[in-house]
């Protein structure tokens, strides 16, 4: 079988890293991938790992109001420019990664089966709506996406709505070099690391992360706190300018990196004591299990994707709201009693290893993809 991914932006956020491993990994199961994405790093990374690839005109959020609208503009060139990819693919699938690609690709081809990944818990809800008629299977990437389609979706689509998280790749299992990662980053060799990795966008909540370190910093004033992520599309300038002001004014800036420029998470992870995940409404939470991958101890807001990825006090610690008080006092407890902070680590391993695998979604993907064309198939069959 042969499945055409379809993704209009092409800067490394976590649904577009998701997109790039599932991508590169499905082979192994028998899936044949091609890719339509426009040109940037996105683009270079699959075309480097040797995948087809396929550019496609780019759609960007607006800056005002619901950030899945899309100009239309961008949605009269996109439709045309899948259009044109599958007919040189010749698919069985169209896999959209996100509710702009199903809106590029629900015209293109009306016998070819479309799936919308659904990524989300914000989206403009009528347009969701319209568009959802079309796909003939919706994966969310988590419960918590689950929850939020059944809430805005008709009843008649639910059944074509199954959840599907995402995979963390068998190179994430493999502890990294602490002091190689510290270095490497200009991190201090020795004292505690607490991180948060999350690109610049408010629901992340990274002024709570800086409130928490604040907090712990009173007790271990030789804790150092590192964010790593940018201002991915451009469109928060302001929230970096308060965030950075809001370190100064906290006396964090001798102890406190912002690192823009990191390749993947594994490069950095290893630097970390603890990994902080103050986001509210996040959709699954990919990096904390990048994070519990690695072993690193994860405290997250309860709430959405983090709640269903760990099991408090067992495989990490979830807080409720993401009070930056309550983050700091547990990430302090876990820094007092190292045992404790690498039995959790342990369990979160062990966890993600379980139900998260890169293997078992790609799996599941090929199942479902086949499913989805014996079904199309014997429908076609049926019309005559």
């Amino acid at each position: 079988m042969r499945v055409l991914w379809v993704e209009l932006i092409s800067e490394l956020g976590g649904a577009q890293h998701s997109l790039l491993e599932t991508c590169v990994a499905l082979p192994s199961v028998g899936v044949d991938v091609a890719v339509a994405v426009p040109y940037g790093p996105l683009f270079d990374r699959l075309t480097a790992a040797g995948l087809a690839v396929f550019p496609v005109a780019p759609a960007r959020a607006k800056k005002r109001g619901w950030r899945l609208f899309v100009t239309s503009a961008q949605l009269l060139r996109a439709p045309n420019t899948v259009f044109q990819i599958m007919r040189a693919v010749k698919p069985d699938i169209v896999h959209a990664n996100s509710l702009q690609a199903l809106l590029a690709s629900r015209h293109a081809f009306s016998s070819i089966p479309i799936i919308w990944h659904a990524r989300d818990v914000r989206m403009p809800v009528l347009i969701a709506r319209r568009a959802s008629k079309d796909a003939l299977r919706i994966f969310a990437s988590s419960d918590a996406v689950y929850e939020y389609l059944v809430h805005i979706l008709s009843p008649g689509i639910l059944n074509r709505v199954h959840v599907i998280c995402d995979g963390i790749g068998p190179a994430r299992f493999t502890p990294g070099d602490k002091s190689a990662a510290r270095q490497r980053f200009g991190l201090p060799a020795g004292g505690p690391v607490i991180g948060m990795i999350a690109h610049v966008v408010p629901w992340k909540r990274h002024d709570d992360f800086i409130l928490a370190a604040a907090e712990i910093r009173k007790v271990r004033p030789d804790a150092h706190f590192v964010i790593v992520g940018r201002d991915l599309l451009n469109d928060h300038a302001g929230l970096v300018s308060k965030l950075k002001n809001q370190v100064a004014q906290a006396g964090l800036g001798e102890v406190f990196h912002w690192i823009t420029k990191c390749d993947s998470s594994n490069d950095i992870l290893p630097a970390f004591d603890l990994l902080l995940h103050p986001a509210q409404r996040e959709p699954f939470g990919r990096v904390i299990c990048e994070a519990m991958a690695a072993s690193i101890p994860v405290i997250a807001t309860e709430s959405g994707g983090p709640a269903s990825i760990i099991q408090h006090r067992v495989s990490g610690i979830l807080v409720r709201d993401g009070d930056p008080p309550l983050m700091a006092e547990e990430a302090l407890a876990l820094l007092f009693s190292p045992g404790h902070a690498a039995t959790l680590g342990a369990a979160g391993h062990d966890r993600v290893l379980k139900l998260f695998t890169m293997r078992g979604v790609c799996e599941q993907l090929a199942k479902e993809y086949g499913d989805l064309i014996a079904t199309s198939s014997a429908r076609r069959d049926a019309d005559g």
